[in-house]
C-alpha cells in the first residue's frame, strides 16, 4: 500500500510539473482549479478597485473588515511577529530614522506586529508615538490586545488622514490601497521625513488591479475573502516620490511572484522594499547607505 501511495504521489507530481511548465495549460490550471482552492492567488486584470469588487463571486466575502479574522490574536498571547530576512532592512532604516524622529504612522500595521517585534531588537525613543492605521474591526481587537500587553506609545486609527508623523511605515500593504502613496502624501498636513516601505509588488508595465483570494485563518475555521490587489509600475512609483522632494536611499527585494492567468505580460517577479528620506533632512551622522541613482 505504501508503495502504491508513493507511486500515485509521484505521478501527481510529474503531472503537475508538466502542467506548470506548459503555458496554456498552466493558465487554465490556475484560473479554473487553483484559484478557487488555494490562498494568495490572483485572477483577472482591472483598471480600478470598483471593477475588481464587482467580480467577487456572489455571496462571497470581500475585504478584511471582519472581527472573526482577528480574534485568535487575543487567544494566542503573547502575539509576537516572527522576523524574516526581509524585516531586517526595515529595522535598519527605522533605527536610523529614530535618531531624529519619534513618531510613526504605520499604514496597515495589523495589531502592531512591527511595534511588538522590532522593539525586541532596536531601541525605541522615549517619546515614541506609534500610530497604526487599520480597518475598524481590527482596531477593536488591537485595543483589547493593548489591555493585555504593555504597549507604551502605541495608538490606533481608522482614518488615513491622521498621518501626522515623522516616519511613514508600511509593510506589505500599499497594494491594498487604490490611491498611490504620492497622492496620499499630498493630502497629509504633515509630510514624513522618512518613508520605510516593505514587501510591495512592482513590475515594469502599466499599473493595474487584480483580484486576490487570500486565506484568513482562525482556529477550526477558514475564512475566504476576495480583495482588490494593486500592482504598480516601479519606476513611476519612485519618480512620483522623488518629485515630492524625497531621495531614494536604499532598496531591496524578495523573490515572490504574482502570476495572472492569461496575462503573461503582467507577471511580477519580486516584491520590493524602499527607504526614502526627504531632502530637507540633514544627513549628518548618516553612516549607513548612500543615495541611489534612478
Amino acid at each position: 500500500m505504501a508503495a502504491m501511495s508513493h507511486f500515485s504521489k509521484t505521478i501527481k507530481q510529474v503531472f503537475r510539473s508538466f502542467v506548470e511548465n506548459t503555458p496554456v495549460l498552466k493558465d487554465y490550471y490556475y484560473y479554473h482549479w487553483l484559484f478557487t482552492r488555494n490562498p494568495n492567488l490572483y485572477r483577472y486584470v482591472f483598471d480600478s478597485f470598483a471593477e475588481a469588487l464587482a467580480a467577487v463571486p456572489e455571496g462571497a466575502l470581500a475585504g478584511y473588515n471582519y472581527r472573526e479574522f482577528y480574534e485568535e490574536r487575543l487567544r494566542d498571547l503573547p502575539q509576537v511577529k516572527q522576523l524574516k530576512p526581509i524585516d531586517y532592512p526595515v529595522m535598519l532604516w527605522l533605527r536610523q530614522a529614530f535618531t531624529d524622529s519619534s513618531t510613526v504612522f504605520d499604514l496597515g500595521g495589523a495589531t502592531g506586529a512591527g511595534y511588538y517585534a522590532y522593539r525586541q531588537y532596536i531601541s525605541f525613543p522615549e517619546a515614541l508615538r506609534w500610530k497604526v492605521c487599520e480597518v475598524p474591526k481590527l482596531v477593536e481587537v488591537c485595543e483589547e490586545l493593548m489591555e493585555l500587553i504593555p504597549s507604551p506609545g502605541l495608538d490606533h486609527t481608522t482614518n488615513i488622514l491622521d498621518a501626522d508623523a515623522e516616519i511613514f511605515l508600511s509593510c506589505g500593504m500599499l497594494q491594498y490601497f487604490e490611491e498611490s502613496l504620492a497622492d496620499m502624501l499630498v493630502k497629509w498636513s504633515v509630510k514624513p521625513r522618512h518613508l520605510v516601505i516593505n514587501h510591495v509588488p512592482f513590475y515594469d508595465g502599466e499599473t493595474y488591479v487584480t483580484l486576490q483570494r487570500p486565506l484568513l485563518v482562525r482556529p477550526q475555521v477558514d475564512f475566504v475573502s476576495y480583495v482588490p490587489f494593486k500592482i504598480q509600475n516601479r519606476t513611476k512609483f519612485i519618480n512620483d516620490l522623488l518629485g515630492l522632494g524625497y531621495e531614494l536611499v536604499d532598496t531591496w527585494q524578495q523573490d515572490r511572484q504574482c502570476f495572472i492567468p492569461f496575462h503573461p505580460e503582467r507577471f511580477v517577479e519580486a516584491f520590493h522594499g524602499f527607504y526614502f528620506r526627504h531632502r530637507s533632512v540633514s544627513t549628518n551622522g548618516m553612516s549607513v547607505g548612500s543615495i541611489i541613482s534612478v
